[in-house]
């Protein structure tokens, strides 16, 4: 059991830099699934026990999890701290006697996108075996699990937060009256968003199949009899006679044919009009009325000689 002073100064420590922590991951790693090919050094502030001056830590966050789970299955993302490849470690900082276990609590920051888990400052803890330890003795830290269910398709982000390391009974369950060892927190948010983990869920396989159809073998008749098979009777289909009919275009004329009939439009087709006597009556009377009057003026011309 942990201490519920030590759990809110943590708790509180951790909140202040979640939302900087968040905005990190999302704005500068691509949503890509991946799995950590090593341990991502982290900086960290450490107390040793109830009071005293932080210390500086570069702590190796091993988080490590499924690459592609599916939809409404379990994931589970472990969350293991490794001691720094270079001095300082953190030490036991007295002898720790087989009777004592050492217990870990820590913030995890979980962020989905979309919201298909909870996107929360997640609290875990584990209790690592019963070992006696000398004092200045590297800290055997235990490992935490993740489980998480997401509800569709999108990328899950597991980033390391705060922790505290506490010593508890070894025997039963705990009391939470244990000696604090550490209190750490995130000295860096941007190497924390680096060490998170990316998970992608991707959708469910639709079959296990090849996707290579199958060729149905063609069944073979089983009756062998060789006899004159009987004649099978036939009904013809039936003839559908669609008649269409056409509409009958006048003939053209001929360039020899007479036209029976003058055309109203005589202008525009060459023919003369059906009103008022034929043309030869008229140019025939013309004439006998010409040739009167020059008999006319003849008569009276002989006249008007003779009298002169």
């Amino acid at each position: 059991m942990l201490k519920s002073k030590t759990r809110r100064r943590v708790a509180v420590k951790t909140a202040a830099i979640a939302a900087v922590c968040g905005g990190l991951f999302f704005g500068a790693v691509p949503a890509i699934a991946s799995m950590a090919a090593a341990p991502q050094p982290v900086s960290y502030n450490c107390t040793a026990g109830a009071a005293g001056a932080p210390t500086p830590y570069k702590l190796q966050m091993d988080i490590t999890g499924p690459l592609a789970p599916t939809p409404n299955s379990t994931v589970v993302a472990t969350w293991a701290i490794r001691q720094p490849a270079a001095s300082p470690s953190l030490l036991a900082p007295s002898a720790i006697p087989v009777t004592e276990r050492l217990v870990f609590d820590g913030d995890a920051l979980v962020t989905a996108n979309p919201s298909i888990v909870p996107s929360e400052l997640r609290t875990v803890g584990a209790t690592a075996a019963a070992v006696a330890l000398t004092a200045n003795a590297p800290l055997q830290l235990p490992t935490m699990m993740i489980t998480m269910t997401p509800t569709a398709t999108g990328v899950i982000a597991v980033q390391p937060g705060a922790f505290g390391l506490y010593l508890e009974p070894a025997a039963g369950p705990g009391s939470g009256n244990g000696a604090t060892l550490y209190d750490c927190t995130v000295a860096n948010a941007a190497e924390a968003s680096a060490a998170a983990l990316l998970i992608t869920v991707k959708p469910s396989a639709a079959g296990t199949g090849t996707g290579t159809p199958t060729p149905t073998p063609t069944p073979t008749p089983s009756n062998t009899n060789t006899g004159t098979a009987s004649p099978t009777a036939t009904t013809p289909e039936p003839t559908i006679t669609v008649t269409q009919t056409k509409t009958s275009k006048p003939a053209k004329p001929t360039k020899d044919r007479q036209i029976d009939e003058t055309p109203g439009g005589g202008a525009s087709t060459g023919g003369g009009g059906d009103a008022g006597p034929d043309a030869r009556m008229i140019m025939l009377g013309g004439a006998l009325m010409m040739a009167g009057a020059a008999a006319g003026g003849l008569v009276l011309r002989r006249r008007t000689a003779t009298r002169g």
